[in-house]
């Protein structure tokens, strides 16, 4: 390090004499793509929305704190999980982010700022799209832009405002001349969706039911979105009219089992929109550890090794808690904790190592999770407990954490699951009952005969769980705190969520740091 200073330290003369000060100062454009490139033309913009897209997976890209933990903080804040050690097991037992003094708020800071960011891009996108003229012949071009640059907005300010409450909205993008215009007060829910609405409403008019791009926009999953937002405004008929023109589409359908949902690059019949992570895809390309999270150490138990089959590789950091393994072995046929969406039982299959009565391709004799033995429990949850293969990327080296997965963020079995809820509010039982159990029956399980709230909730846990939808939906139903409270963690495990959570917990708080960039008199979330 100090042969290094020297070395800049003696460099540092001979710049100066070899340029002037005038050239020396001078900016130059080192590529090929500038600002004005970006909005003041049709292939800029083109390719300023693919920016979108980049942007809005930052949250979960490789590197979003240690162990990726930032990708799943809304995952282990809901009531299906069990925070076991390392960062993301902090927000799961509410020791992080609980308050202005708890830690942690460099993720929801995170959070704030990514979606802003994607707002502030879009919105940029929105004015240029505006301003460049198009030939009369591109008028699908420029709504295509736009759609796709007002459906990435809308997702971010829904987003923004399940999360945080008290959000502000604009449609203006950052400048040299608003820069220090800060907002002084929070905008009203009214407001908000006023503008979520129009967001979608234009998307859904301008975007194809499909593209050749997979990953982009489509009608497909605007609508999905826009059903989603309409159940947040409790507007049952417009959740009813998306969702069913959705499942009525004939490029969409439910995977036959479950075991192909999350199969391959998640380009299927399902998919509503994902977020590459593939080489070569747009906006993809990048490793992350968020599998890692999820499956056990069962590679410690002798006789095993680790495989794809088993799992991958894991560390049993954010596992399923037994109120969700429960859920789903409720019914014997359900296939979903079948090594499908969850791996429930791992396969001896090292024959230097194998105990003694044990053979190749025996599943281990799970322990007594419910042991007042801390030894025996603490091995149990490390080794042994379920693990969610949603994030698993099959064909990848068993022995490496970091993996190349898309993710899925909006499928065709919550689009059934938001119709069965709002033709369950309109008091339609046999509709409701039609769209959930197309869902028990792709997974085996025997079809209901009656709905309520409960039901669907359960229902959902078992299909959604771990995809990021499940406190957002205990938020909406006005049940998070009780939820938590019944459910979370485990009773032999730490379970410091269900003595923590509080009422003001419905909203996450907002960090110094970005009421620090608002007005003097910005509204923090009520309890806070």
């Amino acid at each position: 390090m100090k042969l290094f200073t020297k070395a800049v330290l003696a460099i540092v003369p001979l710049l100066f004499l070899m340029f002037s000060c005038q050239e020396f100062l001078k900016d130059e454009l080192l590529s090929e793509t500038s600002a004005d490139f970006l909005y003041n033309s049709p292939e800029g913009l083109e390719n300023a929305v693919v920016g979108l897209y980049n942007l809005n997976r930052s949250y979960i890209e490789r590197g979003a704190g240690n162990n990726d933990h930032r990708a799943l903080i809304i995952q282990a804040k809901s009531d299906l999980t069990a925070g076991r050690a390392g960062e993301v097991a902090l927000y799961a037992r509410l020791g992080w982010g609980r308050d202005l003094t708890t830690g942690g708020l460099g993720g929801y800071s995170h959070y704030w700022r990514n979606h802003y960011r994607v707002i502030d891009r879009a919105n940029a996108v929105i004015a240029g799209a505006e301003k460049v003229t198009f030939p009369t012949s591109e008028a699908g071009r420029k709504n295509q832009i736009l759609g796709e640059a007002r459906a990435m907005r809308a997702n971010s300010y829904f987003t923004l405002y399940r999360l945080f409450n008290n959000i502000f909205i604009t449609t203006e993008p950052t400048t040299p001349e608003n820069v220090f215009d800060v907002p002084q007060d929070k905008s009203s829910p009214e407001e908000i969706f006023a503008l979520i609405n129009s967001d979608l409403d234009f998307a859904i008019e301008n975007l194809a039911w499909t593209t050749p791009d997979f990953g982009r926009w489509t009608q497909a999953s605007a609508r999905h979105l826009r059903a989603k937002t309409a159940m947040w405004q409790e507007d049952w008929p417009e959740a009813i009219t998306q969702s069913e023109a959705v499942i009525g589409n004939e490029n969409y359908a439910l995977i036959p089992n479950t075991r192909d949902v999350f199969a391959g690059d998640l380009n299927n019949s399902e998919t509503l929109f994902a977020i590459q992570f593939e080489d070569g895809a747009i906006g993809g390309g990048s490793r992350n550890q968020i599998h890692f999270n999820l499956v056990a150490n069962y590679f410690e138990i002798p006789g095993i090794t680790r495989s794809n089959e088993n799992g991958g590789r894991g560390a049993a950091l954010l596992i399923p808690n037994n109120y969700l393994v429960d859920l789903l072995a409720e019914d014997p046929g359900d296939t979903r904790d079948d090594n499908t969406y969850m791996i429930s039982a791992y396969i001896y299959n090292d024959p230097t190592n194998l105990p003694d009565g044990v053979s190749i391709g025996d599943t281990i004799k799970i322990y007594e999770r419910d042991s007042p033995n801390s030894n025996i429990y603490t091995q149990y949850y490390k080794t042994m407990n379920p693990g969610v293969l949603k994030f698993q990327q099959r064909d990848a080296d068993p022995n490496e954490a970091n993996t190349i997965k898309n993710i899925i963020v909006y499928r065709l079995a919550e689009t059934y699951l938001i119709s069965a809820e709002a033709h369950m509010r309109q008091g339609n039982t046999p509709m409701a009952l039609d769209r959930i159990n197309a869902i028990r029956n792709r997974a085996g399980a025997a079809p209901f005969t009656e709905i309520n709230q409960e039901i669907l909730l359960d229902e959902r846990a078992r299909e959604l769980f771990f995809e990021g939808q499940r406190w957002y939906t205990l938020k909406r139903m006005g049940v998070l705190v009780d939820y938590i409270r019944d459910h979370a963690a485990n009773d032999n495990l730490v379970n410091f969520a269900r003595e923590r959570i509080q009422p003001e917990h419905v909203n996450w708080v907002i960090p110094e740091a970005e009421l620090d960039l608002l007005g003097p008199n910005y509204p923090q979330n009520e309890g806070y």
